[in-house]
């Protein structure tokens, strides 16, 4: 699996440069222009089906590799700003655990305390209402 990661790290990289592009638009150019002495056949048009196919289907799972390595670095991040910021709350940094009903649940809660906050802090207040998070269900500090 170490391998695929590699592998999969230096594509993604090497995919994201300008120079692809203009590759890319090399190889169609020469799909094309080949397809005039073959008459535009279904052979010529299924050899290059076939490779973009082969070649859309690895990029599917590459990209999606990447994605989710920066998801996870994002997050482990995220997670050492809550974990070093004094007053935060570390029971958000396993908040992605919860159940989809519990995250809206918080976003609710959330979403409360910002309208919240808003008014108190145009009459001047600075208190910003932090709630407690537990097992997914929401409870303003006192």
């Amino acid at each position: 699996m170490e391998y695929f990661s590699v592998v999969a790290k230096w594509i993604s990289d090497k995919a994201a440069q300008s120079f692809v592009v203009f590759f890319v638009f090399l190889i169609i150019l020469v799909w094309a222009i080949t397809g005039l002495p073959l008459h535009f056949s279904v052979t010529w048009y299924l050899i290059f089906s076939t490779f973009e196919a082969v070649i859309s289907m690895i990029m599917l799972f590459i990209i999606q590799n990447s994605q989710n390595r920066h998801t996870i670095a994002i997050q482990l991040k995220l997670d050492e700003i809550i974990r070093a910021t004094k007053g935060a709350h570390n029971e958000m940094m396993d908040i992605e655990k919860l159940t989809d009903e519990d995250l809206a649940k918080v976003q609710k809660k959330y979403g409360l305390l910002a309208e919240k906050t808003k008014k108190d802090l145009k009459k001047g207040m600075l208190d910003t209402h932090s709630p407690d998070v537990k097992e997914g269900i929401i409870e303003e500090r006192v």
